[in-house]
């Protein structure tokens, strides 16, 4: 006769007696592997190159330079914006040079890229200095006005005798060369030239450039002067329209 009640049955234990066996395995194959290992001789060399290399391609911190091989382009062969005609400027400025009297002694040439305005510099500062007369500073800043609608680069490079200058605040001929060009520069670029202007001084470095047939006294004043050179190719920045030059 049945009550319903039925004994509770014993659950079946568990056991990990097989990772005893399993591990037993693993030591012995291991015990292999490292009797094989020992048994063979390793190259040192060979095993330092294998280091070396995975120390350089797994450490993150190794800056890696790649080498390639540049090409040399000549510059000269970039096509450059011309700027406005060097004929057209050289007449427009020796009519200028003309008609003011502190300019009629500033010399102009053509040297086919460049067209150069070479100003005494005794005619525009006091000898060895860079004091600037208010005469002079007028006719520089007339003459800057003629180049406000240029498109072309200008440059002002300074130059010097051999003689020391008498300024103490330029103990050279290359700091008062480079000043009077500063100077000169500033005076164009106030005047309305619209780009920067560049600066240069040579000092007397460029004397031994004029001829030994010259007299020496007018080698001097000529080895005084400061040059604005403007190029043939269009300066930097937007262009503008220049109209015509009065």
């Amino acid at each position: 006769m049945s009550t319903g009640f039925s004994p509770p049955q014993e659950e079946k234990k568990t056991t990990t007696s097989w990772l005893v066996i399993f591990a037993d395995l693993l030591a012995l194959m291991l015990t292999f592997f490292v009797l094989m290992f020992s048994m063979n001789s390793v190259q040192v060399s060979q095993w330092e190159s294998v280091v070396t290399a995975l120390s350089e391609h797994l450490n993150p911190e190794r800056s890696f330079v790649s080498e390639k091989e540049w090409k040399k382009y000549d510059t000269s062969l970039i096509p450059q914006e011309k700027g406005l005609s060097l004929e057209y400027l050289y007449s427009v400025l020796q009519e200028k040079l003309e008609y003011n009297g502190l300019l009629q002694r500033a010399t102009l040439e053509n040297k086919g890229d460049s067209l150069t305005i070479s100003l005494p510099a005794d005619l525009v500062f006091k000898e060895g200095t860079t004091a600037l007369s208010e005469e002079a500073h007028d006719a520089l800043r007339e003459l800057g006005e003629s180049l406000r609608f240029l498109r072309n680069e200008v440059s002002v490079g300074g130059h010097s005798d051999p003689s020391l200058p008498q300024d103490d605040r330029y103990p050279s001929n290359w700091e008062l060369s480079l000043a009077r060009a500063i100077i000169v520069a500033d005076i164009l670029k106030k005047s309305g030239y619209p780009s920067e202007i560049k600066a240069f001084g040579y000092g007397s470095s460029r004397f031994d450039e004029l001829s030994e047939d010259i007299p020496l006294h007018k080698r001097y004043l000529l080895g005084r002067r400061v040059d604005i050179i403007v190029q043939d190719s269009q300066r930097s920045g937007k262009a503008v329209k220049a109209p015509i030059l009065q």
